[in-house]
């Protein structure tokens, strides 16, 4: 690192004061045998200057413990390293690395807990859901998941697609023509389950529809 110091093309206007930062650099020796490193002294804890070389380097490692983004990878390098171009860099490289994107979260949201009336028979209500797409099976790429919440009781048919038509025939040719309409189907707010078929539908066996929180 001391030898790629001297070869930066920054350093000598930083240490000779002809460029606008907020950097203080002094020489420390550093290690054994001792070698002069030109470290940042405005903070409690002694921070070396990276030269261009190094850069990427120390931000691939310490991001890569756990992508946590833009903020907090700067942060993190930050409390450790100085250079002049530390935000851009960072904020280039957190946008370029599909880890991070992946990783990022914006917003928190909490949802208030669904209050549901405890259902007192069988097949009174029925929770459903959509899974995949999934590995291809038989031609198949999805589920559709019924559970009775009285007993418990699951199944799953397989789908090919889901559309609001394949979803609602399955749902009445697999569950209610087997168990009856239920008094109540609890969903989340998917398209299929918001569509004026599935309302139609709901109308038609006199079922309540119920949506879980978001």
């Amino acid at each position: 690192m001391a030898e790629e110091q001297q070869k930066d093309s920054q350093l000598p206007d930083i240490l000779a004061g002809s460029c606008s930062t907020s950097l203080i650099l002094q020489s420390l020796p550093v290690g054994q045998p001792p070698v002069t490193l030109h470290c940042d002294v405005t903070m409690e804890r002694i921070r070396p200057f990276v030269s261009e070389f190094f850069r990427r380097e120390i931000f691939n490692n310490l991001q890569a413990l756990s992508h946590p983004g833009i903020r907090a990878s700067l942060k993190l390098i930050a409390e450790r390293y100085v250079w002049q171009s530390m935000r851009q860099d960072v904020t280039l490289w957190a946008r370029k690395c599909l880890q991070c994107q992946r990783a990022k979260v914006s917003r928190h949201t909490r949802s208030e807990i669904g209050k549901f009336e405890s259902p007192s028979s069988r097949f009174e209500n029925v929770h459903i859901n959509l899974v995949g797409p999934l590995p291809q099976s038989e031609g198949f790429h999805y589920c559709l998941i019924c559970v009775d919440r009285f007993s418990k009781w699951p199944e799953e048919f397989p789908l090919v697609e889901t559309s609001t038509h394949a979803v609602a025939k399955i749902l009445y040719f697999g569950w209610i023509v087997r168990f009856g309409p239920p008094l109540r189907i609890t969903t989340d707010q998917g398209t299929q389950f918001e569509s004026s078929l599935f309302e139609a539908l709901s109308k038609f066996l006199s079922t309540e529809k119920q949506h879980t929180t978001p």
